[in-house]
């Protein structure tokens, strides 16, 4: 740890303290805050296209704003985002666009966001202070200002035909605190430039199994975790001997000139070799704190869907706290989450306006939305923003539940996007119900699952749904049958009106095909191979309309 790290990270724990200040008091009246982010939008693009054609200059009041301007999707700016790509200005927003940010494109095709100065600073100063500060509240205990392993990149995908960059957010975030990410983080920043998904994780393994005193590993999503924990477990031999040699291996497909500017980061390392070496030999499980005493905490966005991983983060982690730190999309940073001990997100007042529709009004043609302080706890809404880059009252597809209060700010939990929703015969059975019935079945039948998607089947009567799973062991034809059997029961016990669908015969029993080992890493690479970023992936729990997915499926069923 060098000096300038310490003073780094100290600045950063006080500055997080400020602001810590701010959020509280700001949490105290979110609604006042949030009608003044509006204003301020508003009078920001008021002299735009848009601006002028819903007249932002003579809104006055939440509700006229909701009068004179609809609900949005999408579709709605598809036109009005392919200008601004072109280079045209003032059509959306007065600011200029810095990047577009591309969604994962995991419930339909990949949208471009833009992304202003003004809309990166209002996230910026969450994700890089008050995340910082409150992982320092919760583990301070254990802090030792050691670095992090940022399982991250600055990968431009590509730019658009007027010269702007195209990338992920993430990837965008990173690119804005370039200069200082050596001094936070193991990796150089040339690793976080690598597009290749593994070699990159093999080289942020190989720079982090250097230090010692690792403090926490970072990833967007825990799925990147336990990826990187499944590398970290199948290239072993080559990271230690890389170590010992203290060069890259001539495995990893780098071009010289990167290769060469890598390894002038690397030295040998034969004690430190020796000692993986011995700790790698003993297995797997509870690996991480043999080879990183110090290691504190996972942060990474988890809970809802992505929960089916931690069990397997946990086999490498010996259970180590896992800190899910900020609920944010493209779109917006929504909410940031105090506590390491839950998965809860307070909603950001400042970062821009929210508007909520009830689940159960979504479907109606006449919406009224409802504001931040009219939400109810334990009541779940389709969450909308009008957000500093150009986007108004657009809902993003997100459902959420209230689940408490933080001052007077609603505290949110994640359910699901409402695109994947497996729908046959309107029972609506969405991610929440599927991740509870395979969390339950996994367990009861005490299997090992990789991972898995789905999609409905129409090709008999009455229809049903197939499952994909890709399994760790091999089971039998009879287990197999048990396996169905059991996951049927788990969703209608999830989902009451799929069981009601069973018991009128308007569904069949549920479907498994099982996969060969590796599928969905085959899935992860034609995903990559699309433009999605390699942190951004998030395996689509529906699949129905992408035929380059389905054709991978179809090739790898057992």
């Amino acid at each position: 740890m060098s000096m300038i790290s310490k003073m780094l990270y100290r600045t950063t724990i006080f500055a997080g303290g400020l602001l810590e200040k701010s959020f509280n008091k700001k949490t105290k009246d979110p609604l006042r805050v949030n009608e003044h982010v509006l204003k301020k939008i508003l009078k920001m693009n008021a002299k735009s296209e848009i601006g002028l054609k819903y007249d932002f200059d003579h809104i006055n009041s939440v509700e006229h704003f909701k009068k004179k301007v609809p609900l949005s999707q999408y579709e709605d700016y598809d036109n009005y985002i392919e200008r601004m790509a072109k280079g045209e200005k003032n059509i959306l927003i007065c600011d200029d666009v810095k990047y577009f940010g591309h969604t994962s494109g995991t419930t339909g095709k990949q949208k471009l966001i833009p992304c202003t100065k003004k809309s990166r600073l209002v996230a910026a100063k969450y994700m890089a202070l008050l995340i910082t500060r409150f992982s320092y509240n919760n583990f301070k205990e254990s802090w030792n200002y050691g670095k992090g392993l940022m399982i991250s990149d600055m990968v431009m995908t590509t730019y658009s035909k007027g010269g702007i960059p195209i990338c992920s957010a993430t990837s965008g975030g990173m690119n804005g605190i370039s200069e200082i990410l050596p001094y936070l983080y193991t990796s150089p920043v040339e690793v976080m430039e690598i597009k290749d998904k593994e070699d990159s994780i093999y080289l942020h393994l190989l720079f982090a199994l250097e230090e010692v005193k690792l403090l926490y590993i970072s990833g967007v999503f825990i799925s990147n975790v336990l990826d990187l924990f499944r590398i970290l477990e199948e290239k072993h031999e080559d990271l230690v001997k890389d170590i010992r040699r203290g060069y890259i291996n001539k495995k990893l497909n780098l071009d010289e000139f990167t290769r060469k500017k890598i390894n002038k980061y690397l030295s040998s390392n034969a004690s430190r070799a020796d000692k993986l070496e011995e700790e790698f030999n003993k297995g797997f499980k509870g690996i991480s704190k043999r080879i990183w005493p110090s290691l504190t905490y996972i942060t990474t966005v988890t809970g809802a869907n992505f929960s089916i991983y931690d069990d397997k983060v946990n086999y490498y982690t010996d259970s180590l706290p896992i800190y899910s730190p900020a609920y944010g999309a493209t779109e917006a940073m929504i909410g940031i989450n105090p506590y390491s001990d839950k998965i809860r997100y307070v909603i950001l007042p400042d970062t821009a306006f929210y508007e909520f529709i009830p689940l159960n009004e979504c479907e109606k043609k006449q919406i009224e939305t409802l504001c931040l302080n009219e939400v109810k706890k334990e009541e779940k809404y389709e969450i909308l923003v009008t957000n500093y880059a150009g986007l108004y009252r657009y809902r993003i597809g997100d459902v959420v539940k209230v689940i408490g209060f933080y001052n007077n700010s609603p505290e949110i939990e994640f359910l699901y996007r409402k695109n994947q929703v497996l729908n046959m015969v309107a029972e609506k059975t969405n991610e929440e119900h599927i991740t509870n019935a395979i969390r339950n079945t996994v367990k009861k039948m005490n299997l090992s699952l990789v991972d898995y998607t789905t999609k409905p089947d129409n090709s008999i009567t009455p229809g049903r749904y197939i499952f994909y799973f890709e399994l760790k062991d091999i089971i039998s034809d009879s287990k197999k049958r048990l396996l169905q059997e059991v996951l049927d029961k788990e969703i209608r016990a999830s989902n009451l009106a799929y069981d009601r669908a069973r018991n009128n015969k308007r569904l069949g029993i549920v479907k498994i095909m099982l996969l060969k080992p590796n599928t969905f890493k085959l899935m992860k690479e034609s995903l990559i191979s699309k433009g999605i970023s390699k942190n951004q992936i998030k395996i689509p729990r529906v699949v129905t309309n992408k035929e380059y997915l389905l054709k991978i499926l179809s090739e790898n069923h057992i």
